[in-house]
């Protein structure tokens, strides 16, 4: 009889939001510099080596079942056998196999959404970069991992000499036992998640309250910010099926060298340069909000370590201050609501945390019912999340991987996503936005280097004359020549360099 595992309520709110147009599957894009001594046809042994591998590890062996009018709520079952010439897929670049080239597939790709007739993941290797390069474009349903628990999914190697290492479809995971439930079995351990519920309720509670007094005007911190403060942007419309996707890339010193000077941390410098860039490309658009954009920030929860994959997060609000012009008045504000969001997590457990996530976001679940859609109120603008990534540099078959870029999911009313991933001394943007929605995404990027310009010059090089926000032609013309460029993703640079991806 074949086994099931129960989803959490995370893993199943993302199965309930799942429609043609809102796909929730995130992914990853890795691109590789194939070793020196390679053949010509590398690509395809090292695609006849992963087809060799039949699929054996969970979550890639799971598939959904119990979804759909009038059934049971939907569980995960093991499969025996998976099909993977399915998931697996092999593609090449026309030429000139360029970074737009690489954008465009990969945003096609993203585009389509998932048969839940089948295990909910898939993986593409493209080849025809130039210089040999090759990337590695995976997907996943949001229901089987959130951005922490895909990367450790990764079972590449750091020693390019012993990277003959299976994929993950096929990689064996260690697991701690589980704690015995008991004599009384299923019964004891449907009385000790009772019990766990019971003693997270007060402090669950503590954070409704005080979210409730917040929205109402009356917070206990005047940074903490409230469910009711994001104003409507274009961000948060009804989106279609088609997704963009554009790419940044700069180093983790620089983004640390930056904190240092301006008194903050690496975080605090990514959410200022995601808003120096939000409040540059909406002023172009003659759409830039009088009130400030709200960001929701995923914050990582403990886990399971017995499970592979699936979601331990939550979220808190913070200013991005898009409506001062003040470079360092700027990044005070969302320096200081930044943690003012992440202290008032930190007064509830686990199980309260997961609780009170999902009761206040609950209101994107209503945005599935027809009709509804982008006219419930947004409770933020955009998410921005940053995911700690290998420190190391990672081999396979021998070959580097250079860079790593996170790709998410969108809904209604949230047409843009930004994800950051730190990878050996690089960080890394994926910019998601529905196309017909965010037009022009790649200027976003274009404008998140810019603003990481502003920030090295104010905090580190000394004042300068700072750019402004409007006078979009000038901006534009910039951005084109920027993303003119095609260089290849290797190691960042001193600057941030911005990637034209489609």
């Amino acid at each position: 009889m074949p086994v099931t595992k129960p989803l959490n309520l995370l893993d199943l709110g993302f199965v309930l939001m799942e429609t043609r147009q809102t796909p929730m599957h995130v992914a990853g894009l890795q691109t590789f510099v194939p070793p020196a001594d390679a053949p010509r046809d590398f690509a395809r042994q090292l695609f006849e080596y992963l087809r060799s591998f039949p699929v054996t590890a969970p979550p890639f062996n799971y598939r959904l079942r119990g979804i759909g009018p009038g059934r049971l709520l939907p569980s995960f079952e093991e499969v025996e056998k998976v099909d993977l010439d399915y998931h697996l897929r092999h593609s090449a670049l026309p030429y000139p196999g360029g970074q737009r080239e690489l954008g465009v597939l990969v945003s096609r790709l993203h585009s389509n959404p998932m048969d839940f007739d089948r295990p909910l993941w898939e993986i593409h290797l493209i080849e025809g970069l130039r210089g040999g390069r090759f990337a590695l474009y995976g997907k996943l349903h949001h229901s089987l991992a959130d951005g922490v628990s895909g990367v450790g999914l990764l079972n590449f190697s750091e020693d390019p000499k012993r990277s003959r290492t299976p994929p993950i479809w096929a990689q064996q995971r260690k697991r701690k036992p589980r704690p015995d439930p008991g004599r009384f079995g299923a019964p004891g351990l449907l009385s000790a998640a009772i019990r766990n519920q019971a003693l997270a309720l007060p402090g669950l509670l503590r954070g409704l309250a005080g979210s409730a007094t917040a929205a109402i005007g009356f917070p206990s911190d005047p940074d903490f910010t409230s469910l009711t403060e994001a104003p409507r942007t274009i961000l948060n419309r009804n989106i279609t099926p088609q997704r963009r996707v554009a790419t940044q890339a700069t180093t983790l010193a620089r983004m640390k060298a930056i904190g240092e000077a301006a008194g903050g941390s690496v975080n605090d410098v990514l959410l200022a340069a995601c808003s120096g860039a939000l409040r540059r490309y909406l002023a172009e658009r003659d759409a830039l909000p009088a009130r400030t954009l709200i960001a929701s920030i995923p914050v990582a929860l403990p886990r399971d370590s017995n499970e592979a994959g699936g979601n331990a997060i939550s979220f808190a609000n913070v200013r991005l201050a898009t409506d001062v012009e003040d470079v360092r008045e700027r990044f005070e504000i969302i320096k200081r609501t930044s943690a003012a969001g992440r202290a008032y997590l930190k007064q509830m457990g686990v199980t309260a945390l997961i609780d009170y996530t999902l009761l206040i976001s609950s209101p994107q679940l209503l945005t599935r019912l027809p009709g509804i859609g982008a006219r419930v109120p947004p409770i933020y603008n955009i998410i921005i999340s940053n995911v700690p990534g290998p420190r190391g540099k990672l081999y396979f078959l021998g070959a580097e991987m250079e860079a790593y870029y996170p790709i998410s999911a969108l809904a209604h009313g949230q047409a843009l996503n930004i994800t950051v991933m730190s990878y050996a001394g690089g960080l890394y943007f994926g910019f998601t936005a529905c196309q017909d929605r965010v037009p022009g995404v790649q200027h976003l990027a274009v404008h998140t280097g810019e603003a990481l310009d502003e920030l090295e010059h104010v905090f580190i090089k000394g004042p300068r004359r700072q750019a402004k926000a409007t006078r979009p032609r000038q901006r534009r013309a910039a951005s084109s020549r920027t993303t003119a460029r095609s260089a290849a993703t290797a190691a960042p640079a001193r600057k941030s360099r911005a990637r034209r991806a489609g």
